[in-house]
């Protein structure tokens, strides 16, 4: 378990579960979906398996990890989260908002993965924008993640989904820009920044659904 701050305190509470690294990037990817640990340790390029299986031994002690059979024969062992890991779906996603705000373009090394992506598509949704429900695949770089919208909902998963979508879309480092609003579809379209399987009102909804702000300029001094 992480440290204990030795107070009375939600957040010293919530700190000692999560603060250790790795451990909230193994929540984000299992509250996209239930994993095998080859499946958590390949998605999080860098973790060592001794501390991977060290996180997920801390998060089951805390009750926000549990261990489930796999429904297929030989699925083996799968890593979920509990209802009171479920729970931290919202913060996840405000967390994942409000340090996406200072992020324009990857770093050199930085790695997109497909249940990142999929978190962030979940993070970027806004509900109420539409009427139409519409689904997506969306490809960036080497990830790959799906997300089937309703006017109030959103479901998204990892990788390529079991149905053909309304929309499919391919982007490098400028999906950024238009999550931000920062690119206009039709701008992203024409300049071929963007290239789109389907109809292009699907991605002008898509570009409405899902928004993930860039924080204004710090003034200088």
């Amino acid at each position: 378990m992480g440290r204990d701050y030795g107070q009375f305190c939600g957040l010293a509470k919530a700190s000692s579960v999560l603060g250790e690294r790795w451990s909230l990037l193994i929540v984000r990817d299992l509250s996209v979906a239930p994993c095998r640990f080859k499946d958590l340790h390949e998605g999080l390029p860098g973790i060592p398996t001794s501390v991977l299986t060290a996180r997920l031994r801390d998060l089951q002690a805390a009750g926000v990890v549990t261990r489930v059979a796999g429904e297929r024969p030989g699925g083996g062992v799968l890593y979920t989260l509990t209802p009171h890991g479920h729970a931290l779906e919202p913060i996840l996603d405000a967390l994942g908002r409000w340090g996406a705000e200072t992020m324009t373009v990857p770093e050199p090394d930085d790695v997109i993965t497909d249940m990142s992506l999929a978190a962030a598509l979940r993070a970027g949704y806004r509900p109420g924008v539409t009427d139409t429900a519409t689904s997506y695949v969306v490809h960036t770089g080497p990830a790959t993640a799906w997300a089937d919208t309703t006017p109030d909902s959103v479901t998204v998963g990892a990788g390529v989904p079991g149905f053909v979508a309304d929309l499919t879309i391919r982007s490098g480092p400028e999906l950024r820009a238009l999550l931000a609003g920062n690119l206009a579809p039709a701008a992203a379209l024409t300049g071929g920044a963007i290239q789109i399987e389907g109809p292009p009102e699907a991605f002008e909804r898509f570009a409405r659904t899902f928004h993930v702000p860039l924080a204004e300029p710090a003034e200088t001094p």
